[in-house]
């Protein structure tokens, strides 16, 4: 099981920082307030930390994708799938033509320019995970994964569990149940399956059990203030 969180603060030194502690890290253009500038130098850092990059999209036809894709990131996370259709788009676009409708822009993943090297190599893959938070991405998780060029289903827990009405339970049967059902649709795929959760490690770890590829645990923020909280306890009870 490899595990990972997602990143919303910028900084080429605080990603590598995290992403040394990682497998994978989704650096979040969905709701990290963040600049593709910002996002480039994110990835640089992770990638120095010897951490896989995936980019997490405002949504799944952002216009940010090229821009993205040429900033030479290991895979692309798809927010709120909901149909094969949302899914095959998006990988068609995450592939050079002809097998897709991908542009070569010389960036960072098209080795700067450098044209022989790059094309020495050109179908380097990019990563595509969808993420199902709703009912109607639990209900389409097997056409979804079915997608050629869809490499993971990821259960976003917070928000699907707002939708079943059991908001942050991740011990809710609905919840489970949706969980499972998820899992079994990329199982019968042959892809990838994951949750992304916050919250008790031991409720996360209940949910991933012998199921989960992936872990996306919280995310830097809650990582960072979990961690200036304890440690002003730690100090207020020793003075105590």
């Amino acid at each position: 099981m490899e595990v990972g969180t997602v990143l919303s603060l910028p900084g080429a030194a605080l990603a590598e920082l995290v992403g040394s502690a990682l497998d994978f890290a989704w650096i979040d253009l969905e709701h990290g307030a963040l600049g593709l500038g910002e996002m480039q130098a994110m990835a640089v850092g992770l990638t120095a930390a010897g951490c896989a990059v995936h980019v997490r999209l405002p949504a799944s036809g952002a216009e940010q994708l090229a821009a993205v894709l040429d900033a030479g990131v290991d895979g692309v996370v798809a927010p709120r799938v909901e149909s094969a259709e949302q899914a095959g788009d998006l990988v068609r676009r995450l592939r050079y033509p002809p097998a897709g409708r991908r542009g070569f822009g010389p960036r960072r993943a098209g080795r700067y320019g450098r044209t022989p090297a790059f094309w020495a190599a050109p179908e380097r893959r990019v990563g595509c995970t969808a993420q199902i938070e709703s009912p109607a991405g639990v209900a389409a998780a097997a056409e979804i994964a079915a997608v050629e060029g869809v490499d993971a289903l990821v259960v976003g827990c917070s928000d699907l569990s707002l939708e079943l009405d059991v908001p942050q339970d991740l011990a809710a049967p609905s919840l489970r149940a949706a969980v499972l059902a998820v899992a079994a649709a990329a199982a019968s795929a042959g892809v990838r399956f994951g949750v992304a959760a916050s919250g008790d490690p031991a409720g996360i770890a209940a949910l991933a059990a012998g199921r989960a590829d992936l872990v996306v645990y919280s995310a830097d923020t809650r990582i960072y203030s979990a961690a200036v909280d304890g440690a002003v306890r730690s100090l207020e009870a020793a003075d105590a």
